[in-house]
């Protein structure tokens, strides 16, 4: 910190305070990040800006690389700090780039409850933490020039004045208009609560400067007083404030500052009693400023024995020279007290009110944050035409407010072409869909008209007509039966194989009697026969089930051939309600006519809707409205990056441009108007329809022929799925029983080896 000494006799100002600048990692690019954020979220060419990405960075470390405080230093802040916001319209707040600071007093020792992490950098994805914290530094600058300036003229401290009066601006603009739109936490010394402490503290330094010029220039005691408390104001104001993260030094300071100008006001306001001869009330204030002094001498005191104020150093907060002026206003109080009493004990004898009874002393507020021109404004390359930067960058990226536009007026889009359009039309298709399942349209009209089928029905006759028809179910019922006759014959040639050799075991045994010492092949042809059982029983099982599809095949048959035969036979095998005499059927073909003629009108709505629906995609897919938001935008804030828009004023934009789709939806409400019309009609005509129907005996006949021949493909496919199913079992089935039969004769084959030569060591003898 900046330590600046001075004395009320020499007119230079006691010590004042310098706040440090929050230092960051220069290691931070922002390169990286918004050239991804640009290829990942905008879907833009990223090597367009890779150029302004890399001036950030440049203009980022010049900040930190020379941070002498001088005027040259703060133009470099003011043109990192307009890129800044700048780049904050462009981007929204995370581009997932981690900012790290470091707190602002990032060396305090304090042992203290909150100081455990004292010195470690804070990081937060959020640009409203980098520019806080630029902002921050260049409030910072501020107290730095203004501790710095010369203070020895009343315009050095105008200048110093200003100084700080732009400091607490800077950190006003932080609290006011950063803070309230953060969207994060900040740390505890970048909270609002910091920022009024800082203010505070910069405003309590310009009001010394405004009192220090009062005192060069010898104004009356009373406007001496009148601005002395204001200082004490300010300080006994950053008391209240949490500043359990300052130095402690710096909490003595404040602490110091507040009592030693509540002394000076006091004094001063008792100096304005004797030219007014309120001698009483001189007295009272005399010993309230000694009260207020010695409260400031004791914490002088107590810092020096602590270490905090060394009288013969140059570094620390309080200097010789400011404790020099607490001890003479001591000695003027002292001094003046005595007098004062002694007079007016002889002459005056008035009587000496209480502290608590003194008038409050009038407060001369002459200081204000003042923020300065280039944070109002922050188009520092319009201020420096001789910068090299003479251009916003990114200034050809669409501002991130009409992003955040555009996907608003996406969603309304989207509602209305969802909703209003494609949603109404699927509501209009569904009712029309509910209506002819109940109406049974236009199937009610096919099942009577002679002159044709339903549409079910020719479909059903196609695919049995595809599928061979009933001449290839035959042919696949002939193909299960050869094939189940095979496999049960290869189960019998290996039992009849079996047989046979259990048979010629049996006549040798007798021959041979106990001269043959195998064992008998009922004993070693078991598991075989167990198997071949087996494998009978399933084929049995199978050919039961070849019997249900024969029956089916039988039962079903003409109605399937039916089926295989052209639509104009169908129809001509149907009854036809033509030779019902029980009705008109002149008066019922117009009945059917007419339905026709409605039912094509519904479906050409049909088509309608469809081609509004496509036209309503084709309509959003294209539909770009950034040319009218970013005219919109520029209008809204004068190219200003400071102006804060937000997507409802852009409100007047999306109602013109969703006009567009009116004229669909003026399409689909025609449609719906034309439905209920075309509802109403068909249940009518419908009713009139099923009059004539129900009366016609024929009607029902025709009805019951159709659904027959309907059952009858429900038949066919049923019937040829078994077919399939036992084609595919026989076939897979041959080659297990294959095996089988192979092993009896493999068997019975060894067995007559064996008997050989069994037979060939016992000969029989020849009687």
């Amino acid at each position: 910190m900046t330590m600046v000494n001075g004395s009320e006799a020499s007119g230079e100002m006691p010590s004042v305070l310098s706040i440090p600048l929050r230092q960051t990692l220069l290691e931070i690019e922002w390169t990286p990040a918004l050239l991804r954020y640009i290829q990942t979220s905008y879907a833009e060419d990223a090597s367009k800006y890779q150029l302004d990405s890399q001036t950030l960075d440049k203009l980022r470390r010049a900040c930190f690389e020379d941070q002498t405080p001088e005027l040259a230093t703060l133009e470099r802040f003011f043109a990192y700090y307009s890129q800044v916001v700048f780049v904050c319209s462009r981007f929204p707040f995370d581009i997932g780039l981690d900012f790290a600071w470091q707190p602002v007093f990032q060396n305090n020792n304090n042992n203290n409850s909150n100081g455990g992490s004292r010195g470690k950098p804070v990081s937060l994805s959020n640009l409203n933490y980098e520019k806080a914290c630029i902002l921050f530094d260049i409030g910072a600058l501020y107290t730095q020039l203004g501790c710095n300036g010369s203070r020895i003229s009343t315009e050095g401290i105008r200048k110093s004045c200003n100084f700080f009066q732009n400091a607490a601006g800077c950190f006003k603009y932080i609290e006011k208009e950063i803070l309230s739109d953060f969207r994060a936490t900040p740390p505890i010394d970048l909270c609002v609560d910091a920022m009024q402490t800082f203010i505070a503290l910069s405003l309590a330094q310009a009001q010394e400067c405004i009192w220090q010029k009062a005192v060069m220039e010898h104004m009356k005691h009373g406007t001496i007083a009148r601005l002395a408390i204001k200082v004490a104001d300010f300080y006994e104001t950053i008391l209240t404030h949490d500043i359990s993260y300052f130095p402690t030094e710096w909490k003595r300071h404040f602490q110091i500052k507040a009592s030693y100008f509540n002394a000076v006001a006091q004094y001063h306001k008792a100096n304005e009693c004797i030219s007014q001869g309120r001698y009483g009330e001189e007295i009272g204030r005399l010993r309230l400023a000694e009260k207020h002094n010695r409260k400031a001498m004791d914490a002088i005191a107590s810092s020096n024995a602590s270490g905090f104020f060394n009288m013969r150093a140059t570094t620390s907060t309080m200097h010789e020279s400011f404790t020099g002026e607490v001890r003479k206003l001591e000695e003027s109080i002292e001094r003046d007290l005595i007098r004062a009493e002694r007079d007016n004990d002889l002459v005056y004898m008035e009587t000496v009110p209480e502290p608590n009874q003194l008038a409050p002393l009038l407060r001369s507020d002459m200081v204000r944050p003042l923020v300065p021109p280039e944070i109002v404004d922050p188009t520092h390359w319009k201020r420096k035409p001789n910068e090299e930067i003479q251009r916003p960058l990114f200034e050809n990226l669409v501002p991130f407010a009409v992003h955040q536009a555009a996907s608003v007026y996406a969603d309304q889009k989207d509602y209305v072409v969802t909703n209003d359009i494609v949603g109404r039309c699927n509501e209009l298709e569904e009712e029309m869909k509910i209506l002819y399942d109940d109406l049974r349209l236009p199937r009610c009209i096919d099942i009577v008209d002679p002159d044709t089928i339903p549409a079910t029905l020719t479909a059903c006759a196609e695919e049995v007509q595809h599928e061979g028809g009933g001449q290839a179910l035959r042919d696949m019922l002939q193909k299960v039966q050869d094939m189940s006759v095979k496999n049960m014959e290869l189960v019998d040639e290996g039992f009849n194989v079996l047989e046979e050799e259990n048979e010629q075991d049996e006549i040798l045994r007798r021959q041979y009697g106990t001269l043959w010492s195998r064992p008998p092949s009922q004993q070693l042809t078991s598991p075989l026969l167990s198997q071949g059982a087996k494998y009978h029983d399933t084929l049995q099982a199978a050919q039961k089930a070849d019997r249900i599809v024969r029956a089916k095949v039988s039962n079903w048959g003409k109605a399937i051939d039916m089926l295989s035969h052209p639509t104009s036979d169908i129809i001509t095998h149907l009854p036809s309600l033509r030779n019902d005499d029980s009705l008109e059927f002149s008066q019922l073909t117009e009945l059917m006519r007419r339905l026709r003629a409605l039912l094509q009108e519904c479906d050409d709505a049909a088509t309608r809707r469809k081609r509004t629906m496509d036209e309503a995609h084709s309509l959003s897919a294209a539909d770009d409205i950034t040319d009218a938001l970013l005219a919109k935008s520029t209008e809204l804030t004068g190219n200003s990056p400071t102006v804060k828009i937000e997507p409802a004023q852009f409100n007047e934009v999306f109602s013109q441009e969703l006009k567009k789709y009116d004229g669909l939806q003026s399409i689909v409400q025609e449609v719906h108007n034309n439905q209920i019309r075309q509802i109403s009609r068909l249940k009518e005509l419908h009713e009139q329809f099923q009059l004539i129907v129900r009366a016609s005996t024929m009607a029902a006949k025709r009805e019951k022929a159709i659904q027959n021949l309907e059952q009858a493909f429900v038949k066919f496919k049923e019937i040829r799925t078994n077919m399939v199913e036992g084609i595919k079992f026989y076939s897979q089935y041959i080659d297990t029983l294959s095996q089988f039969r192979d092993a009896c004769v493999d068997f019975a084959l060894a067995r007559r080896l064996e008997a050989s030569e069994l037979a060939r060591e016992n000969p029989l003898k020849r009687g």
